[in-house]
């Protein structure tokens, strides 16, 4: 088996990223990358061994935690409370022998097999969640979580679809669970996590209902007329450790250890499987790049998604410890306060309100403002000369007090999820003196694909292959990219490795369209690569964009559904990464949109009159009302919604390139044709489309 060790920033070679594999090109394809200090990578692990050798090495060494509630105060206490390795054994242990135990009773279902049925998890982030997650890697049992915010319709969907026997959830989610019950054939037994209602967020209102504080006495009851059983999480764990069954781990890198759900923008979720093998590949390979030290991590991000649960399995190789937040994103900066994490997860809706609060404090004419800027401007200057992110005198006087906001201690911030604009990466590099670096990958790698090199002064790139995965780029004529482009080669960006997943459950279909014979996983995003083995994410191959904040959204679809309003002839959708809503190119039909007009503004407008119009502020937020209402008519959701439009008097059409023969929209011509209209809408910022003045 390979050994890994970190390798510091200043070991990797100045000019190089990445290995080309020699020969490995052929007509239509770039040659393959590899990671360049550890090109090829053998774990014969499963995530059942990266636990147990760390609690091994580790025992003591505290693990998972949260900040308890104190019921003297009515609020969560001022520190973090966690347990050990050596307690996340034992629990795991009597966990999962209360589930074998239920199994043969006969509680979970006569056809219940002895292993690789589902279990799901469906609250925000607690230390149970590692609980639950290695009791069924030790017990060979396969685990779904479910965002807290999905509504009930969503929940049920996934518990369905996974079959699963249990759900792990609160008081929050209970009456959602039961409701949908009868769609639920094999459900049969709900764990509740707490013994009272969750605290609210602030803000809201402190005093809860008197259904919910009698939750607790009503629940059994109520889940028995239901169908199912209801059992307390201590009462399952009692259970278990009176009738202990031994482990039963798998024994293949290939046994199914998760599904994870994809967003299901284009339909219903998918169900990505994550195996063991990659569990335990991605925790290794992170030694690469995770100092050899037990550092602490705050966990904020939903363990439902991928990108959490890859740094997860990292800090767990290193014996460190994961401290949960409280969930409300208000108390973020709080909890970190209160943790002082070394490793801070970033996602770029996070990051980009932490910039936008320190470009606010540059802003003005203040000493302070003005002591600020110049600050900035010096660690900037120093940065982008060799990468450096410290400064002496200006850490001292300013600086430190601006780490301080997270608890003081971040080393290393890794930005995934969606792009973050380069400016953003670099203030922040400076502000908090820390390793901030931005990485690419999806749930079908496990979030295991790219990262770039820490402390360098380059940005944009989402850097070279991670250890053990494999990149290449493939031709996309229909985009007009190829992988003879000069000086960047471009492509859909393939991927392969044992980081890439084996398939979708119950969707063999999707599966073959989205793994290649020879085991290339096709991204759908489109991507160059520079001269250095670094790569860029340019385009999709599908025109599904992902926004800034992680959601992805079928531009074709919203397109299809705001399409219908006479007054409009054509109607083009734009959004792009680096912004966290979509905005339209609307084209006017001259006749209806003249009476359309006419009521808007309250006088006769002709057909000639259109084109003059089309700058009209009040003509346009009054088709971006009527386009938001349609919208909310067809079941959009709240990042489907249009939040600015610009108003054109020319068609797209054939002649002047912005239509295809089948007068489909040339996106990318379309796009450059517009830029400039694109630009001044983003930078006017988002239309408060719940406000009365529209």
């Amino acid at each position: 088996m390979t050994s890994l060790t970190y390798v510091p920033p200043d070991q990797w070679p100045k000019d190089k990223q990445a290995l080309e594999v020699p020969s490995s090109a052929r007509p239509g394809y770039t040659p393959i990358y590899r990671n360049l200090m550890v090109p090829e990578l053998n774990i014969q692990l499963t995530a059942y061994d990266t636990f147990s050798r760390a609690c091994s090495r580790s025992p003591n060494n505290d693990f998972v935690g949260c900040r308890p509630w104190d019921w003297a105060k009515g609020d969560y206490a001022d520190y973090f409370e966690f347990i050990t390795f050596i307690q996340v054994e034992e629990r795991r242990t009597a966990l999962g022998s209360a589930l074998s135990q239920l199994a043969k009773d006969g509680k979970l279902g006569n056809d219940i097999p002895p292993m690789d049925w589902c279990v799901a998890f469906w609250t925000n982030n607690k230390p149970e969640f590692q609980i639950v997650h290695q009791a069924c890697n030790a017990y060979s049992r396969r685990l779904v979580c479910i965002y807290d915010t999905y509504e009930a319709e969503n929940a049920a969907y996934i518990l369905k679809h996974s079959e699963s026997r249990i759900v792990f959830t609160t008081s929050a989610h209970f009456h959602q669970v039961l409701s949908k019950v009868g769609e639920l054939p094999h459900l049969k037994l709900i764990v509740l996590l707490d013994q009272a209602p969750p605290a609210p967020m602030k803000g809201q209102s402190d005093k809860l209902p008197p259904s919910q504080i009698h939750m607790n006495q009503l629940a059994a009851s109520w889940a028995r007329e239901k169908g199912v059983r209801l059992i307390k999480w201590d009462e399952l764990l009692d259970l278990g450790r009176r009738n202990l069954h031994a482990h039963t781990p798998p024994t293949s890198t290939s046994a199914i250890a998760m599904y994870c759900y994809t967003s299901g923008t284009t339909g219903k979720p998918k169900a990505a499987f994550v195996s063991h093998g990659q569990l335990a590949m991605a925790a290794e390979g992170t030694k690469v790049l995770l100092p050899p030290v037990k550092a602490a991590m705050i966990g904020y991000l939903p363990v439902a998604h991928v990108f959490e649960c890859l740094l997860e399995a990292g800090v767990i190789t290193r014996g460190g410890r994961i401290g949960y937040s409280t969930g409300d994103p208000l108390r973020l900066v709080e909890d970190c306060q209160l943790l002082k994490p070394d490793y801070f997860p970033a996602v770029p809706r996070v990051l980009n309100r932490i910039a936008a609060q320190i470009q606010e404090q540059m802003n003005g004419d203040s000493f302070k403002a003005k002591l600020l800027r110049r600050a900035v401007e010096s660690k900037l200057a120093y940065h982008d000369i060799d990468g450096s992110v410290t400064h002496a005198f200006w850490d001292r006087l300013i600086f430190g007090k601006v780490k301080a906001i997270l608890g003081g201690n971040v080393q290393l911030m890794i930005c995934g999820s969606a792009p973050i604009r380069p400016e953003v990466l670099k203030l922040l590099r400076i502000a908090f003196c820390a390793d901030v670096r931005e990485g690419y990958g999806q749930t079908e790698n496990l979030g295991y694909c790219t990262v770039n090199i820490g402390f360098r002064k380059e940005v944009g790139s989402v850097g070279a292959p991670q250890v053990g995965v494999e990149l290449r780029l493939k031709d996309c004529p229909e985009l007009n990219y190829f992988s003879s482009d000069k000086p960047r080669p471009r492509g859909e960006l393939l991927v392969r490795g044992p980081n890439v997943f084996s398939g979708y459950f119950k969707d063999e279909a999707k599966t073959r369209e989205t793994i290649d014979e020879e085991g290339w996983l096709h991204s759908g995003d489109v991507a160059s690569v520079d001269e250095m083995g670094r790569f860029y994410i340019i385009d999709r191959v599908k025109n599904l964009v992902k926004l800034s904040q992680g959601e992805y959204v079928a531009i074709e679809k919203v397109e299809q559904t705001y399409n219908g309003r006479d007054h409009l002839a054509q109607i083009m959708v734009y959004g792009e990464s680096l912004q966290d809503y979509l905005i339209a190119i609307c084209i006017p039909e001259p006749e209806p949109f003249a009476r359309f007009a006419s009521n808007v503004l309250g006088r006769a407008v002709s057909p000639s009159d259109v084109p003059s119009l089309c700058a009209d502020e009040k003509l346009r937020e009054a088709v971006l009302l009527d386009l938001v209402r349609l919208g909310k008519e067809r079941g959009l959701n709240g990042v489907e919604m249009l939040r600015g439009v610009h108003l054109s008097p020319e068609l797209m059409s054939v002649e002047n390139g912005l239509l295809t023969p089948t007068f489909k929209t040339k996106r990318p011509e379309a796009s450059k044709f517009y830029s400039n209209a694109i630009k001044q809408l983003y930078a006017k910022g988002p239309v408060d489309i719940n406000s009365a003045h529209i």
